[in-house]
C-alpha cells in the first residue's frame, strides 16, 4: 500500500468503503474549527496513547492541515504495525481541489 493517497482518491474511497478509520491529527481547537465528515480527532500529541484503541485491520487514512503532522503520525502508526495512508496536501488541498472537481 502506498504511504500517500490523493484527495480525489481519498474522497472516492470514503464514498465507496464504509470500514475505514479516518483520523484527523490536528489539535482539538483546529478540529473544532472544522474537519471532514467521519473523521475522528486524535491529536498527534495523544496518538501514542490512543493506539491500543485503533483497529490495525482497518484501512486508515490520516489528515491534518497540510500533511506535515500526518507524516509524523504515519511513522508512529507504522512502528506499531498499523498501516495507514496520508491524505496528500491535507485539508488545504482537500478544500482547494474537491471544491473545483
Amino acid at each position: 500500500m502506498e504511504k500517500e493517497i490523493t484527495v480525489i482518491d481519498a474522497r472516492d474511497l470514503i464514498k465507496e468503503e464504509r470500514d475505514l478509520q479516518l483520523i484527523d491529527v490536528r489539535s482539538n481547537d483546529a478540529f473544532d474549527g472544522g474537519s471532514l465528515p467521519g473523521f475522528i480527532n486524535i491529536p498527534l500529541s495523544r496518538l501514542s496513547q490512543e493506539i491500543p484503541n485503533l483497529d490495525a485491520k482497518k484501512r486508515t487514512l490520516i489528515i491534518c492541515s497540510d500533511g506535515n503532522l500526518s507524516y509524523q503520525a504515519l511513522k508512529l502508526l507504522e512502528s506499531c504495525d498499523i498501516h495507514a495512508q496520508v491524505i496528500r496536501g491535507g485539508l488545504t488541498d482537500w478544500k482547494r481541489i474537491i471544491k473545483t472537481s
